[in-house]
């Protein structure tokens, strides 16, 4: 699905590797991000049954019922992970519990999610990792740092990448022009411009010999040599012949392939399921991806079956047997079959009690919607749903439209 990045403070030089690693080795993504919009954007996601909800441009977390639980009081929020959620005021940032309580106080100059019991936070330019209990266990001392996989995480050091284990022992030496984390117990590393892999306990299992590499997705992972992309197994096999443009990850044994200016379909053998003739398509979740053609979005399966035509102006990825398409100006919540389960704007009861006020604010701050505000108690905000609502299938509430 589209790359959705979340609010971070990266060094100009490494944020502009990691988007040459992505749009490299997935060129679809740059394309399809601007024409596939996130579900996220249109709709009203729970994630630990709480979601973000934004009143006069600040963020707070209602709960199931539409009730406000944390008060908007944050400049930025994101989405609720394991009991916890990344905030932001004046610059500065913590996490916050479900109650509303800060894990520390807003300190941080940046903070990433929680992976393996740790978060990466940085403060005065330095980065270093604290635990659930708001603690700092590593001190920040690194230049960067990426979240822990597998018991290590890269950290940076004068211009150097290593990596670390859970209690600051420097475990695999600062000796990387660049690298990435551990997937399916291997590493990408960059040296001398090249990039290899190396295994757990930091030994060079595959030189550093590949203009790009990306990390291992079930056994395999896509390389390129030159202009053109293959596939490697993890003794270095060359699976799928360098001879396309793009070769995403694979998913369930199939990866979406850019040949020339169209994109297709091939398998682990390299395969081609389909033929590349499609305008775009994204990556597959869930054995389902969205594909344009002839100007309009479609639905296939991994099998290369189009089981949903196309006849969309936009269409979002499934999420939970669910996508979001546009047609015609309106839009739809579909199944996985193609039909309608859910099309409706908010609808506001015609009745509103006198005790109440009813005030515009904003889903992501991007889709309108509707509140009330008890006048006697202003932090009691619910949001108002249609009367007969009756949609609440996996992490969305309902869509929103104009």
């Amino acid at each position: 699905m589209p790359i959705l990045m979340k609010t971070t403070n990266l060094s100009p030089i490494l944020f502009s590797l990691i988007i040459l690693f992505s749009y490299s080795l997935k060129g679809q993504e740059s394309k399809t991000t601007s024409f596939i919009f996130s579900n996220e954007t249109i709709g009203l996601y729970f994630f630990d049954n709480m979601a973000r909800v934004n009143i006069g441009g600040k963020y707070g977390f209602i709960d199931r019922q539409g009730f406000l639980q944390i008060p908007c009081q944050y400049d930025m929020a994101l989405n609720f992970e394991d009991g916890l959620a990344i905030v932001r005021e004046k610059e500065k940032y913590s996490f916050i519990r479900k109650d509303g309580s800060l894990l520390s106080s807003l300190i941080f100059d940046s903070c990433e999610p929680f992976s393996e019991g740790y978060a990466l936070v940085s403060i005065h330019g330095k980065y270093g990792f604290i635990d659930k209990e708001g603690k700092v266990v590593i001190a920040p001392q690194y230049d960067f740092g990426m979240g822990f996989t597998n018991g290590k995480a890269v950290v940076i050091k004068n211009g150097k990448n290593g990596y670390i284990d859970t209690n600051g022992k420097l475990v695999i030496d600062f000796k990387y022009e660049f690298s990435l984390p551990f997937s399916e117990n291997y590493a990408v590393v960059m040296n001398n411009g090249k990039f290899g892999y190396i295994d757990q306990d930091g030994n060079e299992v595959i030189p550093c010999k590949y203009d790009i590499a990306s990390s291992y997705h079930e056994g395999l992972a896509t390389v390129k040599i030159g202009e053109l992309s293959g596939v490697i197994d993890q003794k270095d096999n060359m699976i799928v012949e360098a001879i396309y443009q793009n070769i995403s990850s694979y998913e369930n044994g199939v990866a979406v392939m850019m040949k020339g200016d169209k994109y297709g379909i091939i398998d682990r053998n390299g395969r081609e399921v389909v033929s590349a003739k499609y305008d775009l398509l994204d990556d597959f979740k869930d054995n389902i991806a969205a594909f344009k053609i002839n100007n309009k979005y479609g639905f296939i399966n991994s099998d290369g079956k189009e089981f949903i035509p196309a006849m969309f102006d936009k269409a979002s990825a499934f999420d939970q047997g669910m996508a979001a398409v546009i047609q015609k100006n309106n839009l739809y919540y579909i199944d996985t079959q193609g039909k309608i389960i859910y099309s409706s704007k908010y609808a506001i009861p015609s009745e509103i009690a006198s005790n109440t006020q009813k005030i515009s604010g904003y889903i992501d701050g991007k889709e309108k919607i509707d509140f009330t505000i008890d006048k006697n108690n202003r932090s009691k905000v619910q949001v108002i749903l249609t009367k007969n609502f009756a949609f609440d299938k996996g992490n969305v509430l309902t869509g929103i439209s104009d």
